[in-house]
Protein backbone atom coordinates (compact mmCIF):
# COMPACT_ATOMS: atom_id res chain seq x y z
CA UNK A 1 0.00 0.00 0.00
CA UNK A 2 1.19 3.56 -0.74
CA UNK A 3 0.13 6.59 0.55
CA UNK A 4 0.62 9.79 -0.96
CA UNK A 5 0.45 13.52 1.00
CA UNK A 6 1.27 17.03 -0.85
CA UNK A 7 1.37 20.74 -0.30
CA UNK A 8 2.23 23.21 -2.21
CA UNK A 9 4.26 26.17 -0.44
CA UNK A 10 5.95 28.72 -2.02
CA UNK A 11 5.96 27.22 -5.69
CA UNK A 12 7.15 24.06 -4.36
CA UNK A 13 5.44 20.79 -4.01
CA UNK A 14 6.16 18.76 -1.22
CA UNK A 15 5.22 14.92 -2.00
CA UNK A 16 5.55 12.67 1.00
CA UNK A 17 5.56 8.87 0.64
CA UNK A 18 4.06 6.27 3.36
CA UNK A 19 4.12 2.64 3.11
CA UNK A 20 5.64 0.57 -0.14
CA UNK A 21 6.68 2.08 -3.77
CA UNK A 22 6.59 -1.19 -5.90
CA UNK A 23 5.12 -2.55 -8.77
CA UNK A 24 1.94 -2.89 -7.03
CA UNK A 25 2.05 0.66 -5.82
CA UNK A 26 3.52 2.67 -9.09
CA UNK A 27 -0.25 3.44 -10.69
CA UNK A 28 -1.48 5.31 -7.75
CA UNK A 29 1.97 7.12 -7.80
CA UNK A 30 1.72 8.30 -11.45
CA UNK A 31 -2.30 9.10 -10.95
CA UNK A 32 -1.39 11.05 -7.34
CA UNK A 33 1.60 12.53 -7.74
CA UNK A 34 2.82 12.58 -11.81
CA UNK A 35 -0.84 13.44 -13.04
CA UNK A 36 -0.68 16.20 -10.57
CA UNK A 37 2.74 17.87 -11.38
CA UNK A 38 1.63 17.78 -15.38
CA UNK A 39 -1.44 19.20 -15.01
CA UNK A 40 -0.57 21.80 -12.81
CA UNK A 41 2.89 22.89 -14.44
CA UNK A 42 4.36 22.22 -11.26
CA UNK A 43 8.88 22.41 -11.70
CA UNK A 44 9.74 22.00 -8.05
CA UNK A 45 9.40 19.35 -6.28
CA UNK A 46 10.75 17.35 -3.05
CA UNK A 47 10.10 14.08 -2.60
CA UNK A 48 10.15 12.81 0.83
CA UNK A 49 10.55 9.11 1.44
CA UNK A 50 11.68 8.74 4.78
CA UNK A 51 7.98 7.05 5.42
CA UNK A 52 8.55 4.51 2.44
CA UNK A 53 9.06 0.89 4.11
CA UNK A 54 10.31 -0.05 1.01
CA UNK A 55 11.45 0.66 -2.82
CA UNK A 56 11.64 -1.86 -5.22
CA UNK A 57 13.50 -2.00 -8.83
CA UNK A 58 10.58 -0.97 -10.29
CA UNK A 59 9.56 1.90 -7.50
CA UNK A 60 13.18 3.07 -7.79
CA UNK A 61 12.54 3.48 -11.58
CA UNK A 62 9.65 5.10 -10.95
CA UNK A 63 11.53 7.64 -8.74
CA UNK A 64 14.27 8.38 -11.30
CA UNK A 65 11.14 8.83 -14.82
CA UNK A 66 10.04 11.86 -12.37
CA UNK A 67 12.90 13.75 -11.71
CA UNK A 68 13.59 13.52 -15.74
CA UNK A 69 10.01 14.47 -16.21
CA UNK A 70 10.61 17.37 -14.07
CA UNK A 71 14.16 18.42 -15.34
CA UNK A 72 12.86 17.94 -18.88
CA UNK A 73 10.47 21.29 -18.14
CA UNK A 74 13.27 22.95 -16.63
CA UNK A 75 12.42 22.44 -13.34
CA UNK A 76 14.41 21.26 -9.93
CA UNK A 77 13.96 17.55 -8.13
CA UNK A 78 14.89 17.31 -4.36
CA UNK A 79 15.03 14.01 -2.57
CA UNK A 80 14.23 13.99 1.04
CA UNK A 81 14.82 11.36 3.44
CA UNK A 82 16.72 9.16 6.18
CA UNK A 83 17.46 6.64 3.61
CA UNK A 84 18.25 8.72 1.10
CA UNK A 85 21.50 7.87 1.28
CA UNK A 86 21.43 4.54 0.90
CA UNK A 87 18.71 4.67 -1.85
CA UNK A 88 20.97 7.18 -4.27
CA UNK A 89 23.91 4.97 -4.07
CA UNK A 90 22.10 1.78 -5.05
CA UNK A 91 20.40 3.78 -7.92
CA UNK A 92 24.23 5.22 -9.30
CA UNK A 93 22.46 8.30 -8.48
CA UNK A 94 25.44 10.21 -6.41
CA UNK A 95 25.71 13.20 -8.56
CA UNK A 96 22.94 13.26 -10.25
CA UNK A 97 20.65 14.30 -7.31
CA UNK A 98 20.71 17.16 -4.28
CA UNK A 99 19.74 15.59 -1.00
CA UNK A 100 18.85 16.75 1.77
CA UNK A 101 18.62 15.72 5.67
CA UNK A 102 16.19 18.73 6.83
CA UNK A 103 13.68 21.19 4.85
CA UNK A 104 13.18 24.28 6.72
CA UNK A 105 10.55 26.85 5.04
Amino acid sequence: MLKVLMEFRKGVLFVRLFGTLNENTIKTFEVEVKEVIIEAGIKYVVLNVDNLDSVSNDGVKEIKRLKRMVEKTEGKFFLFGGEVKELKSLVNLENELKVFERVVI
